[in-house]
């Protein structure tokens, strides 16, 4: 009976302990992306989501746009890279992307597109050597809050050290899910399984 009792007990504060981890991870990847931080910087980047069926930008993906224009016009960077791969819409992201940062007063000149940003990681990468390529040193990453904290860890992962972040001001059921995934992706970033 005081072995069931102990197992019982040791059970249970093991299931507290993962709950408290789990809840101070979340609490971390929420606050981490909420807050902006802008500075000047060589360049923005926006990381790409959902294009829908008729071409145009999701939702989120133009809340993504509108901030980075936000933080274009206001003066922090001179230049854009938009990346994203082609989705299941058939679409590439990043064409969708700098469609619409064209269409909204973006000059075509300040707009690199990434065709090969099909998840975070690779848009860190290829960020870099852009980055390399073109001479620069900082960046601005514009995506939902709750990608923020994983993608300055892929961005710092690959060496960039002058991080900035925007996020729009946009929510969505969907966010029930993001966030959580979210929970699983950035572990998985930091002890580099992914």
């Amino acid at each position: 009976m005081i072995k069931f009792v102990t197992r019982y007990r040791l059970q249970f504060i093991l299931m507290c302990m993962v709950l408290v981890i789990y809840v101070l991870t979340m609490l971390y990847i929420i606050m981490g992306g909420l807050k902006d931080h802008l500075f000047k910087a060589d360049l923005i980047v926006v990381l790409g989501t959902k294009v829908e069926m008729d071409g145009k930008p999701s939702q989120g993906l133009q809340a993504r746009l509108d901030e980075a224009i936000h933080v274009y016009q206001q003066g922090f960077a001179p230049c854009i890279l938009v990346s994203g791969g082609k989705g299941k819409e058939g679409y590439s992201e990043p064409r969708v992307m700098a469609d619409y940062l064209m269409a909204h007063g973006i000059p075509k000149q300040v707009i690199s597109e990434d065709e090969e940003g099909f998840n975070t990681r690779a848009t860190a990468r290829n960020t870099v050597q852009y980055m390399r390529d073109h001479h620069l040193k900082s960046v601005i990453i514009v995506t939902q809050y709750f990608h923020i904290p994983r993608t300055r860890l892929a961005f710092k992962d690959e060496g960039i050290q002058e991080i900035g972040q925007a996020s729009p001001l946009y929510t969505s059921w969907r966010d029930f899910f993001s966030v959580p995934r979210e929970m699983l992706g950035y572990p998985a970033y930091l002890f580099h399984l992914k």
